[in-house]
Parts: C-alpha cells; structure tokens; sequence
C-alpha cells in the first residue's frame, strides 16, 4: 500500500518537510534515507528516531509494537513476553497497548488496512489545507499520538515534533502548527494563551471538564471534542464545529443499547491473546445516540457508582466539581460505606480563592443527594496515567475526609 511508504511519500513530496522540530527540518527525502526497520518491538520516546522506526517499519510492512517509555520495568517486560508469545495475523501495522485505567493493559493489534481507513475517516472531517501542519504532543505509544504520524505520511503533510522538555506553546507557535491534538491536561496549561494559527484542536483522550471547554472557547480556541479508543486507531467521533456536539465519522456505525458498540473498517483485528475485535467492538462506554449521528458518550460502565439503588455517572458528578468556582478539575469515584454499599468520593485540585463552605452549598443545591460527595481529598494535582488519563484507581486510594452537608 503505497500510502503507508515513506518511499512513495519521497517520490511524492520529495524536500516538503515531513518532521518538523523547533531545532531542525527534516524533508520526506531525509526520511526515506534514514528510516531504518525497527525490529519488532520499538519503545516509543518523543524523538524523530522513533517516527523513523515506524516509517521503516511502514516500509518494510514488517509489525511492530509500541512500547510506552514510561511504562514501568514489570508492565515493558510483561508487554514484551506477550508479544514474543503471539503470532500476528498478515497485515498487521502495530501493537498497542491499552492504557490501563481500567486494569491490566491489553495489547491491540492492527492491520494497515484499519489504520489506513482511521486516517481517511479523520480526513473526511478535518480536510487538509495547503499550509496545514499536525502537532504532536502526545505518546507515540498509544493512538492518540502514533495516528498522527501516520495521516501525515498519507496525506504527505508535515508534523511538528514536541520533542523532551520542548515548551508546548513555544512550539505551536513558533513552528506555526494549524491543528494539534491535545489531552485536557495539556489543553488546560494553554488556554490563558493564543491559539496562533491553530484552526482545529483534536480534543481526546478523557472528559473534558466543562469549565476547559467554556474557558478555552471563550478564548476562540478552536476546540473539537474527540471520542475514540486504541482498538479504532483514534477517533471515531468528533465535533464539527468548536464546542459542538460529537458527531460519527464517515465509514463509522454505532449502536447504543447502554454500551457502546462499534462497526468500522477502523477496527482493530484482535488482541494480543488471540481475541476477536472486528467485524464489531462492544466497548464498556455508555452512550446514546441521536438518529443524526450525534453521540453522547456517558462514561464508562465499571466507573459506574451505586449508591442505595441509585446509579451515579462520575462524569455527571465532575461537570458539577469542575464548575465549582476555585476548582480546577476533579475526579469522582466510589467509597464502600456500609448503609448505602457505596458513596460518593471525589478528589479536587484547589485554588487559593476555594471557598468550601460556597462550594458545599453548591453541592447540595445541584446535585441530589445520593451524587452529593460524602468524601472528599484536596490535592495539588491528580495522578495521570502516561496516556494523560486520570489514573481513577491511584485517585480513589488518596486520603479522603468525611464531608457533612
């Protein structure tokens, strides 16, 4: 498949920049010199050695697994074992890991075919403009980052490379990036700022707390919301205008009976043990869905807390939290209490102006009784997953106070 050959992409593009750093350029002639196969197992770092590894590995239609470099010695040796143990159907592009804020992350195999049709999907919303360059800020290890590599070889448009340590906003900027995909955290330490020349941000990876989106579109940054998941290669939903609703890919069929399930040409083949995952993936996310392709995704089944009978949606309990004045982002999770099974905990990241007698007061006007916070940590960050995920299982085990309202 020529699309996915930095070779042809050489023939085709020749001294357009492909990688993009704030140090140098390197053209699509550069890099079809210098990829070189990786072998079947590359520990993804945020270098151009690593987008070389997964250009040569594209070449060659040799398999490769992305491992996280941040994954700790246990989770790389036992993601290592589980790939020298299994045996990857023909066609197959990568491995990916799962991130893991659920348990144990699975390894997800995709085939070129699915990872090429991502990319057209992703196309057919955003389009491509002459000038367009992707930023990448985001672990190549897991879709969210590695999909981006791979639209930009298809399409034959250049990515700018956050390198280590490299200043997220001094690297939109100065390497004049027109879309960017960011997880919130990321998205939250910019919106005080511009957006540049940005003119669409891939918004994905975890909920987005209301506030983020209020603040950052107040400051016409260019926000669309993403849903999608390792298994699709990225995202299968996306808004289609700033602060709009998720809205289907073309090529992408849902059902929502509770969970989600989803039909694409995006779907991975299997995982790593040998489980089928296409022709259909029955996730464990909640969703509706409107006849004219807007999703609403409500969270995910075992986040669910049952309290007394009720069923709480921690991501219904957060858009209360975060809208909180003096409340930055917050996270919900279930405490066993022995009258009600499970109550309501959360965890919150404070400013100095928190009043929490105010925010008390709001609690018990917004939400009912059941979803009010019984326990409650006040921290000066939450735990993330190296996907920038909240770690919700590290966040549930953070010492808690009881509340009274």
């Amino acid at each position: 498949m020529s699309v996915l050959s930095i070779a042809a992409a050489a023939r085709d593009a020749g001294d357009l920049p492909a990688i993009i750093t704030l140090h140098r350029t390197w053209t699509f002639a550069e890099c079809a010199e210098l990829a070189r196969t990786p072998g079947p197992v590359l520990v993804a770092l945020p270098e151009v050695t690593t987008i070389l590894g997964v250009y040569g590995a594209l070449e060659a239609a040799q398999p490769v697994a992305m491992l996280h470099a941040k994954a700790s010695p246990d989770d790389q040796a036992r993601q290592r074992a589980e790939i020298a143990n299994a045996t990857l159907p023909a066609g197959t592009a990568f491995v990916l890991f799962t991130s893991g804020s659920t348990g144990a992350s699975k390894g997800v195999v995709l085939s070129r075919t699915a990872i090429t049709a991502a990319a057209r999907a992703s196309e057919a919303r955003l389009g491509w403009r002459e000038d367009d360059r992707w930023l990448l800020p985001l672990p190549m290890a897991h879709a969210g980052g590695l999909s981006i590599v791979v639209r930009c070889l298809i399409a034959r448009k250049p990515l700018i490379l956050v390198e280590h340590d490299t200043d997220l906003a001094v690297a939109m900027r100065d390497a004049r990036a027109t879309i960017a995909s960011f997880v919130p955290a990321q998205l939250a330490s910019l919106v005080t700022g511009s957006p540049a020349a940005l003119r669409a941000i891939i918004l994905g990876g975890a909920a987005t707390p209301p506030n983020l989106l209020a603040t950052a579109l107040a400051a016409h940054w260019p926000v669309l919301t993403s849903y999608g998941l390792t298994e699709t290669f990225g995202q299968i939903a996306t808004a289609r205008t700033p602060g709009g609703p998720l809205v289907l890919l073309p090529s992408v069929d849902v059902e929502c009976s509770a969970t989600i399930a989803i039909r694409t040409p995006q779907l991975a083949t299997c995982y790593l043990d040998g489980t089928a995952i296409a022709p259909q993936l029955v996730t464990a996310d909640l969703g509706e869905l409107e006849a004219d392709g807007t999703l609403h995704v409500l969270g995910r089944r075992d986040d669910v807390i049952i309290s007394g009978g009720e069923k709480i949606h921690p991501l219904e309990v957060e858009a209360i939290l975060t809208a909180t004045p003096g409340i930055s982002s917050a996270c919900a999770f279930g405490v066993a209490d022995e009258r009600y099974g499970h109550v309501v905990g959360a965890a919150i990241v404070t400013a100095p102006a928190f009043d929490r007698i105010a925010a008390l007061a709001h609690w018990h006007a917004t939400l009912a009784p059941y979803a009010r916070p019984r326990w409650l940590a006040e921290v000066l960050q939450l735990p993330l997953l190296p996907s920038g995920k909240l770690d919700r299982r590290t966040i549930a085990t953070l010492r808690s106070l009881p509340v009274a309202y």
